[in-house]
């Protein structure tokens, strides 16, 4: 049954993020500030969503264009298309564009306004997460039209050679009968075998494609009793396009962020950060923990700007003795001085972009003091599906990966990404994510304050 559960995570639609396909980012096109949503395409060339609101009253236009991430590709993107521009909602531009290709790439953001042209960037990963199956009732209007034809050629060429043979005004003998049935039949051997032929392409090509189907990195989980280390192996998955196994560059200063949590009960969660110690493995010394079931997710980013998200698990038979987590390691939740708190406006509902509001208060309900960035950013958050189909770490910014971000912006993935922290910094976080299905989930919150790092474990009910 563990066995059967991880193959069937291994299945599921993935990419940046598992089973959590669209792109949510909050930033600045020049001194234009938007909320891009894109939602990729599930087949590879397919057509991606893109909807941006602003909230300035000085943009005229907005325009959209694809092109690689990386390569001579990023350098000589396509004519950029105008989005259409709400006729309810002057703020609020759509369209669509085509991913072309398989790999990492970018959506380049162009808006115009009084202020001049600003210019964004957002990362996309172009993966074939489906293959797509015919509507049925399109499937019976086709064949029904193709039984057509082919009775018609059948009725056609038995006339050629029966009736058709005959001097006008005679009627037809045996002889062209025979010759219109037996003329029939090979038309209709002919036309049969034709048919069984194509039919052999095409699930030829059909089994083809699905080896194109994307299938995210595997990674084995094993537990040093004696020295309680997790090692991480990190390995292909027979996807047809090949990746390398240790080209990651780092995310937040580190090459691997993993989100461990306690299952089934998911009321811990650890969000730790491996070492690379040779190649594709990685190492985590643990601190204590409980015999139980554990179950992992590893966000690494290629040097491409392709990010994937592995899974895995390991089950304790048994108690371990640890060390205590230090750096940017955290656990929780735990009592401290502060805890964090779920700010629910409204209902969830699946496929609606929507600000999730966290905030760090003390025992009386009192804002936090000495709030930080964690690991560059106000706060990292972490949303998990209760049947375990879903994953995404995501940040106030939104759900892109800085270090794929930073490739787009500076065509450096090592440049450093982190949010403004002038002055007091706020101790109410906002994370803007959309929820991909209804469901139960899981929300892990944890903001920094006092250099502790303090987590939140939340149940969502979308709708």
């Amino acid at each position: 049954m563990r066995l059967l559960a991880v193959l069937a995570l291994l299945a599921l639609p993935a990419g940046a993020h598992l089973g959590s396909p669209d792109i949510f980012l909050e930033g600045k096109a020049g001194g234009y500030p938007v909320f891009v949503t894109i939602r990729p395409p599930t087949v590879i060339p397919g057509v991606a969503g893109v909807e941006i609101r602003t909230s300035s009253t000085k943009v005229n236009g907005i325009r959209v264009t694809p092109a690689p991430l990386v390569g001579n590709g990023a350098k000589y993107a396509p004519k950029p298309e105008p989005l259409a521009r709400s006729k309810d909602d002057p703020q609020y531009f759509t369209g669509s564009l085509w991913l072309m290709a398989t790999g990492s790439w970018q959506v380049k953001v162009y808006v115009d306004g009084s202020d001049g042209t600003g210019e964004l960037s957002i990362p996309v990963p172009a993966l074939a997460t489906q293959t797509k199956n015919m509507d049925p009732k399109m499937g019976i209007v086709l064949a029904a039209l193709m039984l057509l034809l082919v009775g018609g050629l059948i009725s056609i060429v038995g006339a050629g050679a029966g009736e058709g043979q005959v001097e006008p005004g005679l009627d037809a003998g045996p002889r062209e009968g025979r010759r219109s049935v037996i003329a029939m039949a090979s038309v209709a051997v002919l036309v049969g075998a034709m048919l069984l032929g194509g039919n052999s392409w095409w699930k030829s090509e059909a089994s083809d494609y699905s080896g194109n189907v994307y299938k995210p990195l595997a990674m084995d989980a094993q537990v040093d009793a004696s020295t309680g280390k997790l090692r991480l192996e990190i390995k292909e998955s027979g996807w047809a396009r090949r990746r390398l196994t240790d080209d990651f560059v780092p995310d937040h200063n580190h090459l691997m962020h993993l989100y461990m949590i306690r299952m089934p009960e998911m009321d811990r969660a650890w969000h730790l950060h491996p070492e690379q110690e040779a190649g594709s493995t990685f190492v985590q010394q643990l601190p204590d923990l409980a015999a139980g079931r554990y179950q992992l997710f590893g966000d690494v980013v290629h040097r491409d700007g392709l990010p994937e998200t592995m899974v895995a698990n390991f089950d304790l038979s048994y108690s371990i003795t640890g060390r205590p987590l230090g750096g940017d390691d955290a656990f929780g939740p735990e009592p401290g001085k502060y805890r964090v708190t779920w700010i629910q406006d409204a209902p969830l509902e699946a496929h609606k972009a929507t600000p999730l509001r966290f905030k760090l208060v003390d025992g009386d309900g009192l804002a936090a003091r000495g709030m930080e960035l964690y690991m560059g950013m106000l706060g990292h958050a972490a949303i998990i599906k209760k049947d375990s189909t879903v994953f995404a770490h995501i940040h106030p910014d939104g759900s892109v990966p800085m270090a794929a971000l930073a490739i787009a912006e500076k065509g450096d993935p090592h440049t450093v990404h982190q949010m403004p922290g002038e002055g007091e910094l706020p101790s109410e976080v906002v994370f803007p994510y959309g929820f991909p299905s209804a469901g139960a989930y899981k929300i892990v919150a944890q903001l920094k304050a006092g250099g502790e790092v303090y987590t939140g474990i939340f149940d969502a009910d979308v709708h």
